[in-house]
C-alpha cells in the first residue's frame, strides 16, 4: 500500500490538506494495519518537528492497534526525541497502554524505560495499582523503574 501521497500531504501549507491526510492514514491503518503502521512509524523516525506531530495524530487516530508496532519500534529507538512522540501516542491511549508499558520496564533500552515512565505520569492515576505491582517484582529494574515513576506521584508506601 503506497502512502507517499498522504505522508507528502503533511507537509502541504494548507493545514486541511494535512487534516484530511492524517484521517486517511487513519483510515487505511484500521483497515490494516501491518502495512500501514510501520510504514507511518518509519517516517516519523525521519521527518521533521511539524510532520512529526501528525503522524503522532494520525497513530492516536489509529488507536490501540497501534500498540505492538510502536511497542516493537520503541525497543531499538535510541532517539529520545522520537521516543517522546511513542510516549505521547501512549498515554493518548490511556488505559489500554499500560500494561504495555510497565512491561516495557523490562527493556534493556534505558530510552524505552524512560519513554514508558513518562507516558504512564502522563496517564496519571489510573497507572498506579499496575505501578505499585511492579514495585513489588523481582527484577530489579522493573522494580526500580517502578518505584522511581511513584516517585513523582510521591508515593513512597509500596
Amino acid at each position: 500500500m503506497d502512502i507517499a501521497p498522504f505522508l507528502s500531504r503533511l507537509t502541504d501549507a494548507d493545514l486541511k490538506l494535512r487534516h484530511e491526510a492524517v484521517e486517511q492514514l487513519a483510515k487505511l491503518a484500521r483497515q490494516d494495519p501491518d502495512p500501514v503502521v510501520p510504514e507511518i512509524i518509519a517516517a516519523l523516525k525521519e521527518a521533521d518537528l511539524n510532520v512529526r506531530w501528525y503522524l503522532g495524530r494520525a497513530l492516536i487516530r489509529i488507536g490501540p492497534s497501534a500498540i505492538p508496532f510502536l511497542t516493537a519500534a520503541s525497543e531499538d529507538e535510541t532517539d529520545m526525541a522520537v521516543q517522546k512522540y511513542y510516549g505521547a501516542v501512549f498515554a493518548a491511549f490511556g488505559e489500554e497502554s499500560i500494561p504495555t508499558l510497565v512491561g516495557m520496564f523490562a527493556s534493556e533500552n534505558p530510552t524505552t524505560r524512560g519513554m514508558a515512565a513518562a507516558a504512564l505520569e502522563k496517564i496519571g492515576e489510573p497507572s498506579l495499582p499496575s505501578l505499585m505491582e511492579a514495585a513489588k517484582s523481582p527484577n530489579g529494574t522493573v522494580k526500580l523503574c517502578a518505584v522511581l515513576t511513584l516517585a513523582k506521584f510521591q508515593i513512597y508506601d509500596y
